[in-house]
């Protein structure tokens, strides 16, 4: 069906095209001003089609084409973009199948760096979309380029005042709306401005601020460790069912500025400016009823009918968990960019500094209380299936079993800079060469103080001091709305927390120790990342032919701090490892332009990924709460590949493409993150029932390819009314294998095997209107050893859809719609849909707004 998918991009493609071959690209009637969307696609096509590589742009203007709440949605509309979705709002980018963590994240050219604590993967729903002139995704990538990127370069570009026609600017919009789920109004709102001043307008000024708030319920299904088991229909049985209602506050601003003087033709001058925070408050009361696990599966007590699919636990094997987790998330980036050019004669200079602060906090109480409800009946008919104890445990049942205060603070700082120049040789030949020095350094620190029920004289029960709350109804379930999972008792939260302040410490609540130690200490670690780089290319005309050949080496040099406990006592010993090491990166461009409007493409490349910033501590983390390890590797390599791509592209007509392409990537030493599950283990002096280790590896290597399609065209040729109707196609498929170390194969994580979307969009006179369907693939999500415990994300469709209406000419209404079909995300394990470990639905989102510009 994908294949027919794919095929149909192309087939619909070449088919509508040929009504627009007497469509010359340029209208030699005269000048033709185009605006709305049409402007904006014109825009980016036109930057694509210039570059030297691959590339692909989202212009400013359609970056509100559709309700994309961030600039990760923004990109997903592109060819061989794929996004994880968090909470269900765009977060992390693949690109060509290959990791978030493998992409460079830039701004104005200069890596951001990010702020998400212990990871190299940019959270993209820190970022408006609002406030920048463009997004650009280059895929190949050329000598005087970072050679961080495996995937390709995410870079945002911010506006200035020279971006504009006119010497003065103003752009603002606003809109609020309802979330299905609470009824609650989400508010978003931007505003940008931009000055041109001076005897000559030699001096520009822009600012831009942004502002968004939504206060939305999410309903999740999450069972836990699924193994096999042929005596169920499913083939397999999961430990226990779990489920909750998460209630999120989200909030971003967003702010940036730009500075420039182009005091002459020759010299310009500038200072820049982006500061982003996103804040998350989150209340989850948590649902778990352990009542499959193997300890419980393999007795008497389990009793399951012949029909494979529903039975019954008797006796007091069964345990009821009721948890509560407060979450506070706050994560900013702050950049600041000095910089400017200097032509003397045939040689120009582009020079930039910059600086760098990014930030995560985490904090977070987390209490468990626990209970034996006695009998419990289940039923796996439905894949988001049910278990329920015959009688549920009241609050006077829940016994307090632990508390934990969980603090988490991440802190990067970034200084670099870097000189590029380029020598006129003529002819359109040019060469260019240049240096550049980045010192990152990072601190991760963790406190996790663990409290524990105290001896049985001094153990209390959630409704012993009136702690308890109301029983809620849980629907995670977007094909059975009705479907009620309940929740009960839950907590009264203000009473929990000032009896939590009153007795933390005492009697009731006593601090154990050693896991306060282990679980703060060992997460902990610091690390400098200095980077320097110097390269040649040159691009050479040779007639229709471009031949862009390049060199560029990197240093990289790594010291890293972390701790570890000391075997069999409550030491905790720091431990620091230092690494270097040096790449040679080659890279060359071929670019034959046999007419205006026909492109081909051919590029080799080489380019690193670096290894995650956790994955190299000589540490790791501990969650004693949910029984999972982390644990680092400082002798992990980083990831080398060698790209091949291959495009061709068409022009057929303004705003108007139809391109192809193919792409190769053969990856040396490639990182894995490998789960092991244990049964009734001692870890650390901590025994647990279940624990889940979690270690990253390299593997010997791996390989990528790709084809990917896109069809874009403005139906102008059709009559009257109709020709206003617009479509725009995308098709990506990809398959990938990882050679793990035992010997198994594997794709890569977050490859999605298909990418497809298509977005019917309409401008005519003062009405515009889109609406665009997306299809991520499934795709691998973390590795597991035994393979069964490998975990994957399911297909995740989006249907979106915007209209507006220009009431005068520089004031437009508009409605949107987000995820009008309510799609939960998914994940389930061991490549079986059915083993279902998590199903999260947000509910539908429907905005109305305007827009002024001046």
């Amino acid at each position: 069906m994908r294949h027919h998918l794919l095929a149909a991009v192309a087939l619909s493609a070449i088919t509508a095209t040929a009504h627009a071959q007497d469509v010359p690209a340029d209208d030699a009637g005269g000048e033709v001003v185009v605006t709305g969307q049409r402007a904006s696609q014109q825009r980016a096509i036109s930057a694509k089609r210039d570059a030297l590589g691959v590339l692909d742009v989202a212009a400013a203007d359609e970056i509100g084409r559709l309700p994309d709440r961030n600039v990760a949605e923004v990109i997903e509309h592109l060819p061989g973009v794929g996004v994880t979705y968090d909470q269900g709002e765009g977060r992390y980018v693949s690109i060509r199948g290959v990791p978030s963590n493998l992409n460079n994240y830039t701004l104005n050219g200069i890596e951001i760096g990010n702020p998400d604590g212990t990871t190299r993967s940019l959270p993209l729903d820190i970022v408006s979309g609002q406030l920048l002139n463009r997004v650009e995704i280059a895929k190949v990538k050329t000598a005087d380029m970072d050679g961080q990127g495996i995937g390709g370069v995410v870079n945002l570009v911010t506006q200035t005042a020279f971006d504009f026609k006119e010497s003065f600017s103003l752009a603002a919009s606003g809109k609020a709306g309802k979330q299905q789920l609470n009824d609650k109004v989400p508010v978003q709102g931007d505003i940008s401005i931009a000055k041109r001043f001076g005897a000559d307008e030699q001096f520009g000024i822009t600012l831009g601020g942004s502002y968004s708030n939504r206060d939305f319920l999410s309903e999740g299904f999450y069972p836990d460790n699924w193994r096999p088991d042929p005596r169920f229909a499913r083939g397999g049985v999961p430990d226990n069912i779990k489920y909750t209602e998460y209630s999120l506050d989200r909030k971003r601003i967003g702010a940036t500025g730009s500075l420039d003087w182009h005091p002459s033709d020759t010299q310009t001058f500038f200072v820049r400016g982006v500061y982003s925070k996103f804040t998350e408050d989150e209340i989850r009361p948590r649902y778990r009823l352990d009542f499959a696990t193997a300890a419980i599966a393999g007795t008497p007590a389990f009793q399951l009918n012949p029909d494979g699919l529903t039975g019954t636990v008797t006796g007091t094997a069964a345990e009821r968990r009721e948890d509560l987790r407060l979450d506070y998330k706050s994560k900013y980036l702050a950049t600041g960019m000095a910089g400017g050019s200097t032509e003397l004669g045939a040689l120009t200079l582009n020079y930039t500094g910059a600086y760098s602060r990014n930030r995560t906090l985490d904090r977070y109480p987390l209490w468990q209380f626990r209970c034996n409800p006695g009998t419990v009946n289940f039923d796996f008919s439905d894949k988001i299936y049910t278990a329920a104890p015959t009688t549920e445990c009241t609050a006077n049942q829940m016994q307090f079993r632990q508390y934990q205060a969980f603090h988490q603070v991440s802190t990067e700082r970034i200084w670099q800079g870097k000189i590029d120049g380029t020598y006129d040789l003529g002819g359109g030949n040019v060469l260019k060469f240049g240096g550049k020095y980045r010192d990152t350094d990072r601190d991760f620190d963790q406190e996790q103080p663990t409290y524990v029920r105290a001896n049985a004289p001094n153990r209390f029960t959630l409704g012993q001091f009136g702690l308890d709350g109301p029983t809620i109804c849980v629907k995670p379930n977007s094909a059975d709305t009705g479907q009620c999972y309940a929740n009960g008792p839950t907590f009264n939260i203000d009473a929990l927390k000032a009896f939590t302040d009153k007795n933390l410490g005492g009697a009731l609540m006593p601090l154990d120790a050693a896991t306060t130690l282990t679980n703060s200490a060992v997460a902990d670690f610091a690390l400098t990342e200095k980077v320097g780089a110097a390269y040649v290319m040159a691009n050479l005309k040779f007639g229709a032919l471009t031949v862009a050949p390049g060199l560029r080496y990197e240093h990289t040099k790594i010291a890293v701090t972390g701790y570890q406990l000391q075997t069999g006592t409550t030491n905790v010993v720091p431990l620091s490892r230092d690494k270097s090491y040096g790449d040679w990166l080659p890279s060359v461009v071929l670019k034959l332009t046999p007419s205006d409007n026909t492109i081909f493409r051919l590029a080799y490349s080489r380019s690193l990924g670096r290894p995650e910033y956790s994955n190299l501590s000589p540490g790791g983390s501990i969650d004693s709460a949910n029984g999972a390890v982390s644990l680092g590797n400082p002798d992990l390599k980083p990831y080398r590949a060698d790209n091949l791509d291959a495009t061709a592209e068409w022009y057929f007509a303004p705003g108007g493409i139809l391109s192809a392409g193919v792409f190769y990537k053969k990856i040396a030493n490639p990182i894995f993150s490998q789960v092991t599950v244990l049964r009734n283990t001692v870890y650390n002096g901590v025994s647990y029932s279940v624990l889940n280790i979690t270690q990253p590896f390299n593997a010997s290597s791996g390989d990528i390819v790709g084809v990917e399609a896109q069809y874009q065209q403005q139906f102008s040729f059709l009559p009257g009314l109709l020709s206003g109707f617009g479509i725009q196609l995308t098709g990506t498929w990809t398959e990938s294998t990882l050679t793990l170390p035992d010997g198994r194969a594997s794709t890569f994580p977050n490859q999605s095997k298909y990418l497809y979307g298509a977005e019917l969009f309409y401008q005519k006179g003062a009405v515009e209107a889109s609406v665009a369907y997306h299809n991520t693939g499934h795709a691998l999500l973390a590795i597991g050893s035994p393979a069964y415990n490998d975990q994957y994300n399911d297909d995740l469709r989006r249907l979106d859809a915007k209209a507006s209406l220009a009431l005068l000419r520089n004031v437009t209404l508009f409605v949107e719609g987000q995820n009008l079909t309510d799609e939960p995300t998914r994940q389930y394990q061991a490549g079986n849909r059915n083993w279902v470990i998590q199903n999260e639905r947000y509910g539908r989102t429907f905005y109305v707004g305007a827009s002024v510009k001046f």
